[in-house]
Parts: C-alpha cells; sequence; structure tokens
C-alpha cells in the first residue's frame, strides 16, 4: 500500500471520529425538537446537497474530514425572532444536545472495541513455551520451543497463569514440571538462575500469546473495563501535561496524529492485513475516546464550556447576554485555532526531523 493510501486511511479516521460526533449533536437536537439548519458530512465547499422534509439542508462537502451542525440563531444574521432560533429553546434541551457530540464518541469507542474483541479478540498467554534462553537451566533440562507445561511438582494446571504463579511459589528451589511434546508427556526437573534485574529466580522460558476471541457478553464487558482505564489514563496525562514537560512535547495536532495513524498502519499492514485492520480500529477507539474528552472540557468553544454555561442557565434561569456569550466564545475559538496552529507548526517540523 502507497503512502498517499495510508495519509488517507489515517485522514477517514479521523474522518469518521470527527463525523461521529457531529451526528450526536444532529440526533439529540432532533430529539429533543430543534431544528437543525444544516448537517453536513465533510468540509470545506457543498458538493451535494438536498433539503429534507424536516426543511434540513443535507450537504456533502469537498473534504472528509468530519462535519457540522449549524443551527438558527448561531449567526447574528439570524432573525432572533424566529421560533426556530435555538436561543429560544430551554436551556435543558441545549445542554442535552451539547453533550450529546462527546458521549457519542464514547459510545462510538466502546462499540468499536466490542467488535474488535469479539471478532479479532486481544492477545493473551497462552500455555506454550515460545522460547528458551541460550543456556539457561530450563534449556539443560530439556524444555524445547513448542512444548506445553501442564503441571507444576504434580498438581496439573489449566492456564499460563496459574502455572507462572505455581513456579514462582517454589521460589528458589528445583520444580518438577509436567510437559507435553505433541502426543508424549514427561516429567523434567529444572533448576533456577537468580535474575539480577526482575530479582527473581527464572527458569529461562516464556510463554507464547495468541488472539483469543471473546463471545459477545464478554466483550462488551472487557471492552467496558478496556475504555474506563483508557479514559483514566488520558485524564492522568491531561493533568501531566502542566507538571511534565516531556508528557507537554509529545502532544501532538491533527497533522501529527494523522502522521502517528500513517505510520503505525504501514508498520501493522507490512504484518498482516488483519494485524492492519486491528491497528486501524484500535486507533479509532483510542482517537474517539480522546475526542470525547478534550471536548468535554470546561473551555469557551468546546462543548464543555458551552455545557457549562447552559448547566448554569438550566440551574438559575439566567443566562449570560447574547453579545456576552459570543465575546466569550470567540476568545476561546481565537485561543484554541492558535494553539492547533502551534501544534501543526511543531508537527511539520518534527516530520522534517527538526526537534522541537
Amino acid at each position: 500500500m502507497s503512502t498517499i493510501l495510508y495519509v488517507l486511511l489515517a485522514i477517514l479516521v479521523l474522518g469518521v471520529c470527527v463525523f461521529v460526533h457531529e451526528l450526536g449533536h444532529f440526533l439529540a437536537a432532533r430529539a429533543c425538537g430543534l431544528k437543525v439548519q444544516e448537517f453536513a458530512v465533510g468540509m470545506g465547499p457543498a458538493l451535494l446537497h438536498r433539503r429534507g422534509r424536516d426543511g434540513t439542508e443535507y450537504s456533502l462537502r469537498a473534504f472528509p474530514i468530519g462535519g457540522f451542525c449549524s443551527f438558527v440563531g448561531e449567526s447574528a444574521d439570524d432573525e432572533a425572532g424566529d421560533p426556530d432560533n435555538i436561543n429560544l429553546k430551554p436551556a435543558w434541551r441545549r445542554l442535552v444536545m451539547t453533550v450529546a457530540g462527546p458521549l457519542m464518541n464514547f459510545v462510538l469507542a466502546l462499540v468499536m472495541a466490542v467488535v474488535l474483541m469479539a471478532a479479532v479478540g486481544e492477545y493473551a498467554l497462552v500455555n506454550r513455551i515460545d522460547s528458551v534462553t541460550e543456556g539457561s537451566p530450563a534449556q539443560t533440562a530439556g524444555i524445547e520451543v513448542g512444548d506445553e507445561i501442564v503441571g507444576v511438582d504434580g498438581t496439573r494446571y489449566a492456564t499460563p497463569e496459574e502455572i507462572s504463579i505455581a513456579i514462582r511459589d517454589t521460589g528458589e528451589r528445583d520444580v518438577l514440571l509436567t510437559v507435553r511434546r505433541g502426543e508424549r508427556t514427561f516429567d523434567a526437573l529444572v533448576s533456577k538462575q537468580y535474575d539480577e534485574e526482575s530479582s527473581r529466580y527464572l527458569m529461562g522460558v516464556t510463554f507464547g500469546t495468541e488472539r483469543v476471541r471473546m463471545g459477545f457478553l464478554t466483550a462488551v464487558s472487557r471492552s467496558f473495563s478496556y475504555c474506563v482505564e483508557l479514559l483514566k489514563t488520558m485524564v492522568q496525562t491531561l493533568g501531566s501535561m502542566f507538571t511534565q514537560k516531556e508528557v507537554l512535547d509529545s502532544v501532538a495536532g491533527p497533522v501529527g496524529t494523522v502522521s502517528m495513524v500513517t505510520e503505525l498502519s504501514r508498520q501493522s499492514f507490512a504484518q498482516s492485513f488483519t494485524e492492519g485492520v486491528t491497528m486501524i480500529v484500535n486507533l479509532l477507539v483510542i482517537i474517539s475516546m480522546n475526542l470525547g474528552l478534550m471536548n468535554l472540557l470546561p473551555l469557551p468553544a468546546l462543548d464543555g464550556g458551552r455545557a457549562v454555561l447552559l448547566l448554569v442557565e438550566t440551574v438559575t434561569g439566567k443566562h449570560l447576554s447574547r453579545r456576552a456569550e459570543a465575546v466569550v466564545h470567540f476568545v476561546g475559538l481565537v485561543v484554541l485555532m492558535g494553539l492547533i496552529v502551534v501544534l501543526t507548526g511543531r508537527d511539520i517540523l518534527r516530520i522534517f526531523g527538526v526537534n522541537v
């Protein structure tokens, strides 16, 4: 696959995440009785457009990098008294519509994680020796790659985790292993060597790994746990940006994200088609989760900032003046665009090998 195709694939991943985000706004708006003026797929000049029976204009735009929803009342030229003006609608409805975009990103991440774990599976240890260290006690005892350890000191075990724990619990003493090799099963007495790095007594073998597919319910449970842990890690990383320079230096903008997805996709597809598709889906999960989290930050111009103002209005019944709100979001947008420009500049310099 050529480089340009990998780049297009990376752009498509970002585009899907942004499109689903906007779709969340659109579906919530419809459910809450808010009139959507335009729902666009892509950005830039419109290639195709059609007005639906509901009065919403649906458009396909030139650049496949997401989409957007527009509402009556967002432009200064819109009539304040228009019954479809979004600013005249109850605050709680606008709040639901606002937070639905980021929440839809979390839903997308969870759904794709379930698909991945149910269809492809995740790597797990298997009861098969994958490597034997040269000159190790295991090699001396006759253990070979491909052997299966099925028992420790006369006790049978079913999983590599149980076997590892049983071997670890024997400490520094020799251990009697029951080994299966093909159709033959035999016992092997294996000594240990102390490893300074891990501070443990080791035999010199490692178990192999392979993808294990899951049932649907198990995949849902495992995917939910995975997404929660991923979200926790992202929150911790976000906090570290303000205290650790190396974390801040690793932050990438849109160009850096596309570059990262391109390179990881290239490496994965070089191994196999399955590994390539798996990597793409994994990146889709991570990027969608990250997009949802970042948009929920309580900053002006982001969904989180709008949600804070709408929450205050819902509770107190008081609203900032339209002018004041517009100024707040405009300043936030300028700062946000400035940050994107800075990150994009850094990304481009990194691509050309300039350390920043």
